[in-house]
């Protein structure tokens, strides 16, 4: 019979640092991404790199387009791509879109591997100027990769994937991180400098709103630490694909309402969207208006299209940004009372007037914070966290625990139950000899609380027949979610399979079946192995362990289905 029981493992013991090894962290963006390291000897330096290949040699930023341009002779990618010519954008959105397919027939997936093989290849380089080549080759790497926390697994696995074959697989598995929580750790530090020691007290809720290209996610965090500083997350994280790529669709869309799409060729339309790429930035409804050269044939005074304030205002920037602030009304709803600051991170998150909103709509006593460095936010924070691993001195500050999203569990036999289980859902079982029924159990749920360092399990049990003969062992185990507040006993329409775990049953060992109970069910004879399913509850993933007869089945192979 299949005996389970819902307990926390032990707590994981710290890494101590024993060769120089280095952290990258890549924040691979919807409009832009950036490359951020640092030493575990000098964890203190975060280096963002800043100077990337463009059609005049190089280009000074913190940051490179995320866009790609094919050419006879491959690809050409940032600011390598000319102003006037047409470019791949945004292709990072539909890598949560199952089954897109470009005009020219590259899928997201090939794209980005693309992508990260130029930022690849140009940050070795990078660092092969800064350390020498030899120490680049000799020293350990480990890798950081953000993504966004609304996506599915299926998406955050197919970046992971992209990234590897682009080289960003060092020594140990690629770490995803979620963009807010990457975030969270820059801005702490940001808080920590700018806020007065009062204001940053023990309980006080801080709100992060990562407003990038594609997506905004958010996050409220509350300080249990302040001498070392320790923060815990108090919400469910939540978003929306309302970010700053989703001004330049409606700016595309007002450019051909106004003129016409035979006008608006694609060739202009660059040219357009790069002049409001940039006026974007630091659009003021009190500032200049954006001002487009345009072809005699529109019979417009001087050949110039001017975009008034408040038309820019009103269709354009407007309908975002309300989104935006609903979203983070809403975490400050969920967070109480006790929210002391609203931090906005991320591209979009830089703009005046979006901060400006930001605190018209929030109560007069909680401050709207946009620290200097808040475009790199992310991919600084990320180094941060990489560096975690390697004991709590390397960073300033330390998320204890996450709060889960969605419930997540597996299925398993056992005894029916007429208080707890549905009457409809119980079967005869030949092998048990009674009535069993198939029910959930969740060692994940919505809205809890789960510390990084200590995994939730559940213990089965595995039945392996002495001879050959009898029931075949499940050797798939499915995993599923499920976004009620509460989830339920029995898998129902709201509740879908989002993985499956693979066993490999010739890893147990004759020593663990020649120690385990022989169990008679039936005409069989079994050996009764005890198993346990371990789910730790990461920032950006959940990742999993099973063990059978002794051996820990790290090397599982895990299947997504979303």
């Amino acid at each position: 019979m299949m005996d389970h029981r819902e307990r926390l493992s032990p707590k994981r013991s710290e890494s101590n640092v024993k060769e120089r090894r280095i952290i990258v962290s890549v924040d691979f963006g919807t409009t832009y991404s950036g490359i951020a390291w640092a030493e575990t000897s000098r964890p203190d330096v975060q280096h963002v790199v800043s100077n990337w290949p463009s059609v005049n040699s190089f280009k000074s930023s913190a940051k490179v387009p995320t866009e790609l341009r094919r050419v006879a002779s491959g690809w050409q990618w940032g600011f390598q791509i000319p102003d006037s010519a047409k470019r791949i954008r945004f292709f990072k959105l539909k890598l949560d879109d199952p089954g897109y397919v470009s005009k020219d027939g590259s899928t997201p997936e090939e794209l980005t591997k693309v992508y990260l093989s130029c930022l690849h290849t140009h940050f070795i380089s990078v660092l092969e100027k800064r350390l020498s080549p030899g120490v680049v080759r000799s020293t350990p790497m480990d890798f950081v990769v953000t993504v966004p926390a609304i996506w599915s697994n299926a998406a955050k696995e197919a970046t992971e994937r992209a990234a590897a074959v682009a080289g960003f697989c060092g020594n140990q598995r690629i770490q995803l991180i979620s963009e807010p929580a990457s975030a969270i750790e820059a801005a702490a530090l940001y808080t920590l400098k700018n806020l007065s020691p009062s204001t940053l007290q023990l309980g006080r809720r801080f709100v992060v709103c990562d407003a990038g290209g594609g997506t905004v996610d958010l996050i409220t965090y509350e300080v249990t630490s302040v001498n070392k500083l320790e923060l815990k997350e108090v919400t469910e994280g939540t978003g929306g694909k309302c970010g700053s790529s989703m001004l330049n669709k409606r700016f595309r869309r007002h450019l051909k309402q106004t003129h016409g799409d035979k006008y608006w060729t694609d060739e202009r339309l660059v040219l357009a969207l790069n002049e409001f790429e940039s006026f974007k930035k630091s659009f003021s409804p009190k500032g200049e208006p954006l001002t487009l050269k345009v072809d005699p044939s529109l019979g417009l005074r001087r050949n110039r299209y001017t975009v008034s304030q408040e038309e820019m205002k009103e269709k354009i920037f407007d309908p975002i940004i309300k989104d935006i602030i609903c979203l983070i009304k809403e975490q400050v709803a969920m967070a109480g009372d006790e929210v002391t600051a609203v931090v906005l991170v991320g591209g979009f998150g830089q703009n005046r007037y979006l901060k400006s909103k930001a605190r018209d709509a929030i109560a007069a006593g909680t401050q709207v914070l946009q620290p200097e460095s808040g475009w790199t936010a992310v991919v600084k924070g990320a180094v941060i966290h990489g560096l975690a691993q390697y004991g709590p001195a390397l960073t300033p500050v330390e998320v204890s625990s996450r709060v889960a999203r969605r419930s997540y569990g597996t299925c398993l036999l056992t005894k029916y139950d007429m208080m707890r289980h549905d009457h409809r859902e119980a079967f005869w079982s030949e092998k048990e000899e009674e009535m069993v029924v198939a029910e959930m159990l969740w060692f994940i749920r919505k809205g809890e609380s789960y510390p990084e360092d200590r995994p939730s399990t559940i213990e089965y049990q595995c039945d392996i027949p002495v001879s050959g003969y009898g029931h075949e062992p499940q050797t798939e185990i499915e995993i599923y979610c499920n976004d009620d507040p509460k989830p339920p006993v029995h898998v129902d329409s709201r509740t879908r399979c989002v993985a499956t775990l693979s066993l490999d049953l010739n890893k147990v060992s004759s020593s663990a079946k020649r120690t385990a109970q022989v169990v008679r069910m039936g005409y069989h004879r079994y050996y009764s192995m005890e198993g346990a399913i371990e789910a730790r509850y990461e920032s950006a993933r959940i990742t999993y362990t099973v063990k059978l007869g002794g051996v820990t089945h790290d090397m599982i192979t895990v299947r997504y289905e979303e």
